[in-house]
């Protein structure tokens, strides 16, 4: 009776100080796994999941190995229904409560697939291996196998307390004849300035998710008005200063075509015109999404510009954020409980690696930019008849013909210095936060509310969700 009631004890604490932020002293003592071996004496690693595999995990399955892996899908038996908030909000509950008492039970997995928050949240309560100490064994990939900007991404107080295998970086373009290089993750002023320059000019930007100017102005700026590390937000003059810039000039654009039904024709159509806008100069800024040192990227570049320079001047934002990266997979730890680390992290390295012996279907440019050196030297190197490579020539001009045209050496190097200089930083977009700006600055964009009220809410709103949840 006595040992269940300490096990229930500890499983509320640990339920309290994932979903709460409190101190290190309130963190759960949580028992140490031994290494488990199967009949053929080789370690088997588990591998705990909420619902999602990366592919690369199963595949690894159905090669030879030296070790035997275990998956456990938390969300195994949980009943999933999204009927109303609180139903979802239930059904969450239900799988983190099955992580936490594994977690407690001395049955937690040795390694955890998650999403970003929950590794957030995991990492603080302690229940996280810092992966340098493994790194620096040289038994499986090291620190200088990585490209630098993913550890400095991924690093939180000097720890790495989880690994991705690949990233998309988010971020936005202009001319550099238009907005010189100096303006390279620029601010909402700055922005802000170049929009009243070229005003009656050309359109200053084009949005495939929303339809007004704030979507563009504070994607950046907004989530950079949160540190998520010390659980506090200041939605300051800077973001007020923007928003009712967009609420004084309400630009609409066209939306794109639903492309979820839109037919070959409409894509067609919807492509070229967005190319025309960048060969004409009839806009200033473009979205661009990097999934990879491949055909896509120089083509949404050195095509869509005409060859010219560019300026990746980002969104704006006052801390200099500028782009942002998102994770192609769940993020990848070992728990501190984890009873064979070495052989974990031998795991998860050959997961990484394992990305070039799938290269016909995993970097097709969906796959996202590799976080190994090696890697993204490949995908630098290969030659201009590979089908994906970023050495391919394209048939481009406003009427999409004309003459084959291959990327300069020297604007290939302009593109990979720039995935090199961008923070790996999957910390800083979070999806719910997102939502919660978008949802408070569309009463604002609808006339229900003020720059000031809209900031003062935001404030009250985030700093109160933090709080519990980091």
């Amino acid at each position: 009776m006595r040992k269940k009631l300490s096990f229930l004890t500890a499983l509320i604490a640990l339920c309290s100080a994932v979903s709460c932020n409190s101190d290190s002293e309130n963190k759960p003592s949580l028992p140490m796994n031994e290494a488990v071996y199967n009949e053929e004496g080789k370690p088997v690693i588990t591998v705990g999941t909420m619902g999602y595999i990366d592919p690369l995990f199963n595949d690894h399955l159905n090669k030879p190995k030296d070790f035997e892996i275990k998956i456990v899908d938390y969300t195994s038996g949980i009943e999933a229904d999204y009927s109303s908030r609180e139903s979802e909000n239930q059904y969450y509950a239900a799988i983190n409560n099955a992580l936490n008492t594994a977690l407690l039970s001395g049955e937690a997995p040795d390694i955890l697939c998650l999403d970003v928050e929950r590794i957030q949240n995991l990492n603080k309560k302690g229940v996280l291996t810092d992966l340098y100490p493994l790194m620096d064994k040289g038994n499986a990939l090291t620190r200088e196998d990585f490209l630098p900007c993913v550890l400095e991404g991924l690093e939180v107080e000097g720890r790495i307390p989880a690994i991705m295998e690949s990233y998309h970086i988010y971020t936005a373009m202009a001319k550099t004849k238009f907005i010189p290089k100096e303006y390279e993750n620029w601010t909402a002023a700055e922005a802000m300035s170049f929009y009243e320059k070229y005003e009656g000019q050309m359109n200053f930007y084009e949005s495939t998710a929303n339809t007004n100017l704030a979507d563009f102005m504070l994607k950046a700026e907004g989530l950079g008005s949160i540190d998520q590390k010390n659980a506090v937000c200041d939605f300051g003059s800077s973001f007020r200063n923007a928003l009712q810039f967009c609420l004084d000039n309400p630009v609409k654009v066209i939306p794109p075509p639903n492309f979820e039904f839109a037919d070959d024709q409409t894509m067609n159509d919807y492509s070229n015109d967005q190319m025309t806008r960048g060969l004409n100069d009839t806009q200033l800024v473009f979205d661009l999404i990097i999934n990879g040192l491949d055909s896509q990227f120089g083509q949404s570049t050195y095509g869509f510009f005409n060859k010219e320079d560019i300026t990746f001047v980002g969104y704006p934002s006052e801390n200099g954020v500028g782009a942002y990266i998102r994770s192609a997979n769940p993020l990848y730890a070992i728990t501190e409980q984890c009873g064979n680390k070495d052989t974990a992290w031998e795991l998860l390295s050959a997961v990484i690696k394992h990305q070039k012996k799938l290269e016909p279907y995993m970097h097709d440019g969906t796959r996202g930019i590799p976080v190994l050196k090696e890697q993204l030297q490949r995908d630098y190197d290969r030659p201009s008849d590979y089908n994906n490579s970023i050495n391919n020539g394209y048939m481009w001009n406003q009427n999409n013909y004309g003459e084959e045209e291959f990327i300069t050496q020297e604007y290939k190097d302009m593109l990979y210095e720039y995935i090199l200089s961008v923070p790996a930083n999957p910390y800083f977009y979070n999806w719910d936060l997102q939502n919660i700006i978008y949802e408070e600055i569309q009463y604002a964009i609808n006339g229900d509310r003020n720059a000031d009220d809209t900031a003062y809410i935001l404030n009250d709103r985030i700093g109160t969700y933090i709080s519990e949840k980091f």
